[in-house]
């Protein structure tokens, strides 16, 4: 098993444009220079930015959605003229994610006349996510936008977020993750980072080739995971065989069946089409999928106070853009998918009751690699907002 789904990497290619940075697609109206030398872009291994979003919903919605993320924000704000660079490693075509961003920063544009300008380089234009980390670190790469899981190598406090069944709702998952967002970003600021957002807009899901309708149903089966080794002891504790697997290669290896199932938020299954070789998908809800925006700290500090505000409101913008338009966002990317004839379902009690081990079998885990002091203070404030 493991050596046929190495071979998949040969396939990489023809699917590295697919999924993973949280959302839809999104370029945004307004466009800067070229990245700095040292760049993937900048190497010429990418290709330009693309041109914009296609768009998540009715341009109604759309509306309603601006005027919630602007809401209470500075609409005028005079500053020197500059151009920043965005970065993600995954496409994020026809969601609300790329709808968020398109709308930030073409909002950031008309605030200041045109002076604040982002390009937004999604699909690993910049490079993976460890190189865009990097490349923030050296100044090629200004922003950038992805998960915690990407970054634990960099940040290791960040793998609290990778405890499994601490939430039942994203606005549980919120409210704790805006207790420590300040706490986070003083580790990002001694690897010469700055966290400008923290938050959830969603959950990771199952997907399955086969019926998943109780606890029973999960032994044994044969599940992609990230590379990551809580998430992997996580369902390991559920009684699944996770197998890491790079995103790329996932799509053929569900299509020629050399692994039953996945876990993705919807996003992610929808964009990469992963509803194409799975009929089941189930609500497990079992991980907040976590989004952050990090900018290089030097970047950030040699702004203008007046930058710093339009930058901060245009954080701002996608984080509420995107937390307002999600749930309908997700019951549209469900609809898609029942109509192409996938079984959605919510997780059965018998599976939910199992979470709380499986949780504990991360934490003990992770204690032994991450601040105990740390681990405990984000279960118990986990705990304590249900």
């Amino acid at each position: 098993m493991k050596n046929k789904i190495t071979a998949l990497a040969l396939c990489a290619a023809m699917a590295a444009s697919l999924a993973a940075c949280g959302g839809s697609s999104g370029t945004g109206t307004s466009t800067a220079a070229a990245p700095a030398a040292g760049t993937a872009a900048a190497a010429g291994t990418a290709a330009a930015p693309s041109g914009g979003s296609q768009g998540s919903g009715s341009a109604a919605a759309d509306s309603e959605l601006a005027k919630t993320a602007e809401e209470g924000m500075e609409t005028s704000i005079t500053c020197d003229p500059i151009e920043l660079s965005l970065g993600c490693s995954g496409t994020v075509d026809g969601t609300v994610m790329g709808d968020a961003i398109d709308a930030a920063i073409a909002a950031a544009s008309r605030w200041t006349n045109g002076n604040f300008k982002v390009t937004f380089y999604p699909g690993g234009q910049l490079g993976g996510d460890a190189e865009m980390i990097s490349g923030m670190q050296m100044g090629s790469v200004d922003m950038y936008t992805g998960a915690p899981t990407s970054q634990v190598t960099v940040i290791p406090e960040l793998a609290v977020m990778d405890i499994g069944g601490l939430f039942t709702d994203t606005d549980s998952a919120n409210k704790v993750l805006s207790q420590f967002q300040d706490e986070m970003d003083t580790y990002y600021q001694k690897a010469g980072l700055h966290l400008m957002a923290l938050y959830s807009p969603d959950f990771r899901i199952l997907t399955s080739s086969k019926p998943v309708k109780s606890a029973a149903d999960l032994k044994g089966l044969n599940i992609r995971t990230q590379e990551n080794e809580y998430h992997m002891a996580f369902w390991k504790q559920l009684g699944t065989n996770p197998t890491p697997l790079a995103f790329g290669e996932l799509y053929i290896a569900l299509q020629q069946g050399m692994l039953d199932a996945q876990e993705n938020p919807w996003a992610s299954i929808v964009g990469a089409k992963l509803n194409e070789v799975q009929k089941y998908i189930i609500k497990t809800n079992h991980i907040p999928f976590v989004s952050t925006y990090v900018i290089s700290k030097a970047k950030y500090d040699s702004m203008t106070p007046d930058q710093q505000k339009v930058c901060d409101q245009m954080v701002e913008y996608i984080k509420r853009y995107q937390l307002a338009g999600t749930v309908a966002d997700d019951e549209r990317m469900a609809k898609l998918c029942t109509d192409m004839g996938c079984e959605v379902s919510d997780a059965s009690e018998d599976i939910l009751s199992l979470y709380p081990d499986a949780s504990q079998a991360v934490i003990d885990l992770m204690k032994a690699k991450v601040d105990p002091a740390l681990v405990d203070k984000y279960v118990e404030t986990a705990k304590s907002v249900k």
